[in-house]
């Protein structure tokens, strides 16, 4: 079984919160990836990317811009069908 316990911090966004920057940290690479996916993959979704400027001295973080809806909507529709997808995975 795989733990996933990454810290996620607003560092800003748009007033109308359609445009933010979160902070990542304790982040798992190969999760965040499929998140990315996920993320690009919703049509409520303009772009996600995820960015490291540099590894020791900033942590990565995400930018993310919407259409529709709320980035939290969008988050946590991207980590459901991140987590149904490796559900159907057999030991």
């Amino acid at each position: 079984m795989i733990d996933v316990a990454m810290q996620i911090e607003v560092i800003s966004k748009t007033d109308d919160g359609k445009k933010v920057r979160l902070k990542l940290t304790d982040i798992n690479t190969t999760v965040i990836e499929a998140i990315i996916h996920g993320l690009n993959s919703n049509k409520n979704v303009v772009y996600a990317r995820y960015i490291v400027e540099h590894p020791d001295l900033v942590d990565p973080f995400l930018e993310l811009q919407i259409k529709d809806g709320t980035y939290q909507e969008a988050l946590l529709q991207a980590a459901a069908d991140f987590k149904d997808y490796f559900s159907t995975i057999d030991e």
